[in-house]
């Protein structure tokens, strides 16, 4: 099983620089996995080659991707709220605005 991001991870990625350099990593990923996909297609179509195999690879690559997309998703939005945002917000004056939302 794989381990919760520590603490200092979640930290960094309130840093506009960090989500950057994992966002050009992320983007990376989904090239190369792009250009694994494409090529595992091609080798379905050619004659001997394992498809059931391929199959296998290919939906792997696939569900890689939809990760890697929902990612850079996360990535590309904004930061998340800092801790400092939370106590500034003052909470009875955004509780009347949504309040006059209604429709």
């Amino acid at each position: 099983m794989t381990q919760p991001p520590s603490p200092n991870s979640r930290e960094q990625l309130s840093d506009p620089s960090y989500r950057a350099e994992m966002l050009s990593k992320i983007e990376a990923l989904i090239s190369v996995l792009q250009v694994a996909r494409t090529k595992v297609i091609l080798n379905m179509d050619t004659a001997g080659g394992n498809s059931a195999r391929l199959a296998r690879v290919k939906l792997q690559v696939e569900n890689t991707l939809k990760v890697c997309r929902k990612a850079r998703a996360a990535l590309s939005g904004s930061a998340a709220i800092s801790s400092e945002e939370i106590s500034n917000t003052d909470i009875d004056a955004l509780c009347s605005q949504l309040g006059g939302m209604e429709s």
